[in-house]
């Protein structure tokens, strides 16, 4: 053999060998034989009709399970992966929200060694992904997501809204964005509403709205914070919010809330909304879930509460956030532009012909 000849087959041996011992392994696919299938669709009715905020619709979803359990309808369902779907789908066609499913997961459950790590929440700058000075010194401000609380996240939102304070109108993108931490919003809406109720009561804290559970308890109130670091973008000046069908979770209640909220300005005694919501319809997500482990490679997921704005008593679900102004999600910042000039046109006019 010749030399390169022989060097080319110890480089192809070699390479094969590593690509071997690199190769990922199988995913997992759990097998389920006819008892651990039965098992696995009536605990789920079982917690549905336990656990769901919605006890009506939830137990007619549960009868619907074990109904189609009894005709066989999930006997060719012969693993983890395949069941999944099928059991979601039904379910979903009587309780159709984003928080109830049966999830399957590539991994073990009970080895929490195989479980993916979380991101790191400050990877992305806790959601707030960017903010610029637009034409006329009108802040924009878009947001991806509302990530959970912590010191990071704090400092992050104060050093965000530190640079809004000082434009003469906000454009908040929400378009997009989701997330499930309400604390973020509470806090993000702290640094665009004042507490009007009397000159006495100015600056305390304002409710927001509450999670219910099915028996209409309050499990978790929400209110703005009392102080913040940083300064304030304050609650007069003109607050625009851009949604389309992908905002949801968190980012609805922010958008929801702040459009709900009535300012009324000491100075001119004129009243009227807080944001103006552009866009389109949000997802209709006002509820919160809860995951369970349910076998090897199986969860469920029920959605245990749902919003209720403080002033209306309601919230968005199903429906989504209705926006003020219908616009097109590629036009929504355009329009919000001209009506932030318009506004502050409007403002230095009325300033000008004060005596």
């Amino acid at each position: 053999m010749s030399r390169q000849c022989w060097i080319a087959a110890v480089l192809l041996m070699t390479s094969t060998s590593a690509g071997a011992q690199t190769a990922a392994a199988p995913a997992l696919d759990e097998a389920l034989d006819a008892p651990t299938r039965a098992h696995i669709v009536t605990e789920f009715a079982r917690r549905l009709n336990e656990l769901h905020v919605d006890g009506a619709r939830a137990k007619a979803a549960a009868d619907d399970l074990r109904k189609r359990l009894a005709r066989g309808e999930y006997d060719d369902a012969l693993t983890a992966r395949a069941l999944a779907p099928r059991v979601t789908r039904d379910v979903a066609a009587i309780t159709p929200d984003r928080h109830t499913y049966l999830e399957f997961v590539p991994y073990d459950l009970g080895d929490a060694r195989l479980r993916p790590a979380p991101p790191a929440p400050a990877a992305d700058n806790y959601g707030l992904r960017k903010f610029e000075l637009l034409d006329d010194g009108i802040g924009y401000l878009k947001i991806t997501r509302f990530a959970p609380l912590d010191h990071g996240a704090l400092d992050t939102a104060a050093r965000f809204m530190d640079k809004a304070a000082d434009s003469p109108a906000l454009i908040i993108d929400l378009r997009d964005a989701g997330g499930d931490s309400q604390d973020m919003a509470a806090l993000l809406a702290s640094y665009l509403l004042d507490d009007q109720r009397s000159i006495f009561f100015k600056n305390q804290q304002i409710h927001l709205h509450d999670q219910l559970d099915r028996n209409g308890r309050v499990v978790a109130e929400y209110w703005t914070y009392g102080s913040v670091a940083g300064r304030r973008f304050g609650g007069v000046k003109p607050l625009y919010l851009l949604v389309n069908s992908g905002t949801s979770g968190a980012a609805e209640a922010f958008a929801y809330d702040l459009q709900q909220y009535v300012r009324r300005p000491f100075a001119s005694g004129k009243s009227g909304q807080r944001a103006l919501v552009i866009g389109t319809p949000t997802a209709g997500d006002a509820r919160v879930g809860s995951k369970q482990r349910i076998s090897r490679q199986l969860q469920t997921s029920i959605a245990v509460t749902r919003a209720s704005n403080y002033l209306t008593r309601y919230n968005w679900q199903g429906g989504g956030v209705q926006p003020d102004r219908m616009a097109e999600p590629s036009a929504a910042l355009d329009t919000a532009q001209q009506l932030a000039q318009a506004a502050i046109r409007g403002a230095s006019g009325a300033a000008e012909q004060q005596p």
